[in-house]
């Protein structure tokens, strides 16, 4: 098992041939550059890693312009940051771009390494040391120590060594309860074992043998085996440096950007509402639809941003939007993103999603903007009532919700719990779910008001079907859902179910002046003494002179009222009548024992047509029942 103690990611940023790779040799002992490219130019080229102790590892970023969104990947998961400058050439332009990317990706510690201190004098060692000041004024690092070392001679490595593991002391624990997200960095074959998944453990844990979701293909893949820091381990969790092997998969099924999650939480989006920041180097305004690449974890994808207050953001400022992805991925709440230009490729600004589950908005809705900024709010309770408040499916099952909050089902039953009477707990796939109490109360106001209209055009109709009111009151609803609203109308006496029939509880068929009599004479019609006299539908018609489509809702009235009974075949008997004839076979039963067609044909002075749909009535209902020609008593 791991440790209980958290493990530390610690990654470096800085411009290239400023010494990164030199300097986590010193400190670790281990080389990262261990592709033969990478050896040829001298360069960093991938990431690399090595480990600080048994609680952190060091992640080697490249610093050249070309392979900055390698160097975004490889931050995007790290809790220390480790800027590297070098002394004889002091700030450089990969020194801006890598400390804006981790600024914009919201790392909170870290430190500078002035490196390469055997090169240079003093008097520039102080200069130098100034510009770093300004140059980190105002984020993360202003106040950091600034460690002079020199990787080359060792000098000042065991102070800097001090100074991270003080720090990392000072970090927290982040993401332990959240459901297991992990972000794939390198994807390779072991001869024997089979593909291998290596990434920082974004939240929560996984154990050997479980099993994680590849997204956003959707996936159902096993873990056969982990390691962390190197060792074979039973269980990861959030922080841990993670490989993970998964039989069954072939080299280019998974690749860097993927996420490894738990499965059923995430959902793949290609819309994030975001709120957007423009860095001030930014060389121009950013016009709404303007393309640009998206770096989220390890994955870049291009995307439009549509910007949803004004037409142009300036540099420098922020704004609310909306991300439109050209592929998916999966992403939750409070996620910190990069956007670089599309070309060429520079990093001009970044933020954080707001809703990684939205709708396409519309620009400039004031509704719009109050409901971002509820999402804006630091207090996870908050956040999710705005969510379920607008959630446009109406009700959100509990792990997809979970998903989106970046909590554990544990977590978010506590933040349900808080909403009270905020939300309506509700089943969906017969899963648990939630829907908010503004949603609810509008569905049964829907489903009410629906009736009622129903109702008053329709008034000889007891009600519709429960699919056909659903269809009627917005049929976007789930029937599940809908379902649930129903049955909670009935329980608390608002309408009444008559099978797969509702009706508001206080309707009742009305007739008017005309309808009623021609509902007494289509009663009397049906209920003649002598069967022979009885009209079938066709003949009801010709009889109260009406079109056959009046006539069949006279029909559909009375039946749901009672008073008359269909058969097969397209008769109709009334109900006093059937009475008498199911008396009348009941006697004879009794007396004979069983009863053939005929002699039931004769019993009743009917046709054939009339013997059988009479005859398969009772046995339907349970009075008699079927052997060969015959029908015996049931009861």
């Amino acid at each position: 098992m791991p440790s209980s103690e958290m493990h530390t990611i610690i990654g470096t940023a800085g411009h290239i041939d400023h010494g990164k790779t030199l300097l986590v040799k010193a400190l670790t002992g281990m080389d990262t550059d261990t592709a033969p490219e990478e050896k040829a130019r001298g360069i960093t080229i991938e990431l690399g890693f090595a480990f600080l102790g048994d609680q952190a590892t060091l992640i080697d970023v490249p610093g050249h312009e070309r392979f900055v969104k390698t160097m975004v990947a490889g931050v995007s998961t790290i809790d220390i940051a480790l800027l590297v400058v070098a002394a004889d050439d002091g700030v450089m332009p990969q020194t801006r771009e890598h400390l804006d990317v981790l600024q914009l990706l919201g790392i909170e510690r870290g430190l500078i390494a002035l490196n390469k201190t055997d090169l240079v004098e003093e008097d520039w060692l102080a200069l130098v040391e100034e510009d770093l000041r300004q140059l980190v004024k105002g984020t993360f690092l202003e106040g950091a120590p600034i460690a002079r070392v020199s990787a080359h001679t060792g000098a000042g490595v065991d102070a800097l060594k001090q100074l991270l593991l003080s720090l990392m002391a000072q970090t927290r624990a982040q993401r332990q309860g959240g459901p297991f997200r992990l972000w794939v960095d390198r994807a390779f074959l072991v001869k024997g074992f089979g593909l291998v998944c290596t990434g920082t453990v974004w939240s929560g844990t996984l154990q050997s043998g479980d099993h994680v979701e590849l997204a956003p293909a959707g996936r159902s893949l096993r873990v056969r085996g982990l390691q962390q820091h190197g060792r074979e381990v039973d269980q990861v969790q959030a922080g841990d440096r993670a490989a993970l092997n998964l039989p069954g998969v072939e080299t280019g099924q998974i690749v860097r950007g993927d996420a490894l999650v738990a499965p059923q939480y995430f959902r793949p989006t290609q819309l994030l509402d975001v709120r957007l920041r423009l860095l001030p180097s930014c060389p121009k305004v950013l016009e709404t639809r303007s393309r640009v690449r998206l770096h989220l974890g390890t994955a870049e994808v291009m995307a439009r941003v549509v910007l949803l207050e004004g037409q142009t953001l300036e540099p420098g400022s922020s704004a609310l939007a909306q991300l439109r992805l050209e592929a998916p991925l999966v992403a939750a709440w409070g996620d910190c993103f990069v956007i670089r230009r599309y070309s060429p490729p520079l990093t001009i600004g970044g933020g954080r999603i707001l809703d990684p589950q939205p709708i396409k908005h519309r620009r400039n809705e004031a509704a719009l903007r109050e409901h971002l900024g509820a999402l804006e709010q630091e207090n996870p309770r908050a956040v999710a009532e705005a969510m379920l408040r607008l959630a446009p499916e109406g009700a959100r099952p509990c792990l997809a919700l979970a998903g989106e909050l970046g909590l554990g089902l544990e977590q978010l039953e506590e933040v349900l719990g808080a909403l009270g009477g905020k939300i309506v707990r509700v089943q969906l796939g017969g899963l648990p779910a939630a829907i908010h109490v503004t949603q609810w109360n509008a569905l049964r106001q829907r489903a009410e008001e629906t009736l009622a209209a129903f109702h008053q055009a329709q008034p000889l109709k007891a009600g519709p079907n429960r699919e056909e009111l659903r269809s009627l009151a917005d049929r976007r609803v789930a029937p599940e859902l809908f379902d649930q609203v129903l049955q909670d109308l009935e329980r608390k006496g608002r309408i009444a179910g008559e099978g797969a029939v509702v009706r508001a509880a206080s309707h009742q068929i009305r007739f008017s002046a005309e309808e009623e009599t021609l509902r007494q004479r289509l009663l009397d019609a049906l209920n003649r003494s002598s069967l022979a006299e009885v009209p079938d539908a066709e003949g009801l018609a010709k009889l109260l002179q009406l079109e056959t489509r009046k006539v069949d809702t006279l029909l559909k009235a009375v039946m749901s009222l009672g008073a008359v009974v269909p058969l097969e075949g397209g008769l109709f008997l009334h109900a006093q009548a059937l009475e008498r004839v199911r008396a009348q076979l009941r006697c004879y039963l009794q007396e004979q024992g069983s009863v053939t067609v005929a002699a039931f044909r004769d019993l009743l002075g009917a046709n054939r047509r009339w013997s059988l749909a009479l005859l398969a009535h009772f046995d339907r209902e349970g009075l008699t029942q079927r052997q060969g020609d015959l029908r015996v008593l049931c009861d």
